[in-house]
């Protein structure tokens, strides 16, 4: 999963979303698994309840998701006969927290990790036999097992089993998304009598035009036709890809091997347009020194007319409410709009993707089974379109009401409801959109443009040991070829001339033996 979305799940992740269109939560059980009522857990004999199950939660955020308060967790109480241990952590501490409870046998019953996204140390606690192999229990809990359907490529680097439950979309079947976007300023293609750009060769005529043709009408030569923000030379990927590139992905070749891209043709083309684009004062020269503000800031102000940029729901309403006071008494619609994904030298559509979830819920292997029982049960419960629509939406009367066969939500009851923060343990629900939510057709269709484009890294989540291939040396390698890129595009004369040097010295630095050990590990694998 890329940084700007990271960064956004986790500020979001702490908002329960709200309002949405699944069916409301009712009182049988619709979890499709195991779910023991208190009368089950009686031994047959006594009209007694059973005592509830407390189990230990971690994350980072869950103070209060067991407040007597909370609408949700007593729903939840009532539904699984358990008790909640909230177990909290600041957000620059989460990790180091975690693994210290860990090294001192006090591992949470059920806790949030990083996961396979730190594979030493996932390994390692597999190997200890610390975290319960999730992939025994899928018949008995299918909403988990259709969950890790999805993921297979994780396992396969864990003899096929998965230890985690990976923190997605529910009921997405996508293995990667992309939520990024080419913006661009409509009133300037209205002005100069231009379309939307669908191909590279059109977005670099569009950029050229916004340059040369005062697009905003004010008789002088002083906009840029394209820009983006530092990050190394990460934003420019979109351009990349349309030459079926990347900095570092590695790509699958006819006879089996994997090839890096960085050093492809296609990389070669794509340095030489945004060369050509710098040259001519296309390109802002500022393009690797913006803040992701200041990008967006030049974008709505009119210093540039295109841009990539997150544009997932929250991004669209910023970007909609800063053009309202920066033109009142315009309709942001008519200022910009968005290019999706452009079509390559090969005819074909790419945005890299990221991987369609962020950190995973591991179990601790070392509990009672009555405690797994009821964790299993608690996931695959919120996985259930009982548990979702109850996770999203509340509880019609507190959290909402029904109007017009809508459900309108309490904005203060759900703020005020820490029980919705559980969802987390197993969905984001990223991708919904409430029906009150402002331009949700345009959010939708913004996001397909990219989504439906997205392409897995083949690669993705595979672990070389570090015996094999020094961590520090493939640092170094990418720093290398950060500034080699910058440099190429920014002072290049020649840029075939240049880039073929590049290449004979990123192999000697170590891009030989990187190559080597990618395909080594990739047959062990099965990639």
């Amino acid at each position: 999963m890329n940084r700007t979305k990271k960064k956004w799940i986790a500020s979001m992740a702490v908002v329960p979303l709200l309002a949405g269109v699944i069916a409301g939560c009712s009182g049988g059980n619709n979890g499709e698994g195991p779910a023991n009522t208190s009368a089950e857990n009686n031994g047959g004999g006594s009209d007694k309840p059973a005592a509830p199950v407390e189990l230990s939660v971690f994350r980072w955020d869950f103070e209060g998701v067991d407040s007597p308060e909370s609408a949700i967790y007593k729903r939840l109480q009532e539904k699984l006969n358990i008790k909640v241990k909230p177990i909290n952590a600041s957000w620059n501490d989460w990790e180091e927290k975690l693994n210290v409870m860990i090294a001192s046998g006090e591992m949470p019953d059920v806790f949030i990790s990083n996961g396979i996204g730190k594979p030493i140390q996932y390994h390692q606690w597999i190997k200890e036999g610390l975290i319960l192999n999730l992939s025994d229990y899928t018949s008995q809990y299918p909403n988990i097992g259709k969950v890790l359907a999805n993921f297979e490529v994780l396992a396969k680097s864990t003899d096929g089993k998965h230890y985690g439950l990976p923190i997605g979309n529910p009921g997405s079947s996508k293995n990667s998304e992309n939520g990024h976007n080419i913006l661009i300023r409509k009133d300037w293609l209205d002005k100069l009598n231009l379309k939307v750009p669908t191909t590279i060769d059109e977005f670099y005529e569009v950029a050229k035009a916004f340059t040369e043709n005062d697009p905003d009408g004010n008789g002088k030569k002083d906009t840029y036709g394209y820009t983006s923000s530092s990050g190394g030379v990460w934003w420019q990927y979109p351009i990349f890809n349309a030459f079926d590139a990347s900095t570092g992905r590695f790509q699958k070749t006819a006879d089996g091997k994997f090839e890096p891209e960085v050093i492809s043709p296609g990389m070669e083309q794509g340095i030489g347009l945004l060369n050509k684009m710098y040259k001519e004062k296309i390109l802002d020269p500022d393009f690797m020194l913006n803040t992701d503000e200041q990008k967006l800031e030049k974008f709505i102000t009119g210093k540039v007319g295109i841009i990539v940029n997150n544009l997932n729901s929250t991004f669209y309403t910023d970007i909609t409410n800063k053009f309202k006071k920066a033109f009142p008494d315009k309709d942001p619609k008519s200022i910009f709009t968005w290019v999706g994904t452009l079509k390559g030298v090969n005819g074909q559509q790419r945005m890299d993707g990221s991987s369609s979830f962020w950190l995973q819920t591991s179990i601790n292997a070392g509990i009672s089974d009555e405690k797994k029982q009821k964790v299993l049960e608690l996931m695959n419960y919120l996985l259930s379109e009982e548990g979702q629509d109850l996770m999203l939406n509340g509880i019609e009367g507190v959290h909402y009401k029904v109007v017009d066969g809508k459900k309108v939500p309490d904005k203060d009851a759900v703020d005020k409801d820490k029980g919705f923060l559980l969802k987390s343990l197993v969905s984001w629900n990223t991708d919904f959109l409430p029906d009150s939510l402002a331009n949700r057709e345009d959010i939708i269709a913004a996001a397909k443009s990219t989504g439906d484009f997205a392409v897995p890294d083949p690669l993705e989540f595979m672990a070389i040991p570090e015996d094999a291939l020094d961590p520090g040396m493939v640092g170094e390698l990418g720093d290398y070829v950060n500034q080699q890129v910058v440099d190429m595009i920014v002072k290049s004369k020649d840029v075939p001339a240049d880039f073929a040097k590049f290449k004979e010295e990123w192999l000697k630095k170590g891009g030989t033996k990187l190559v080597e050990e990618t395909n080594k590990q990739a047959a062990a694998e099965g990639r």
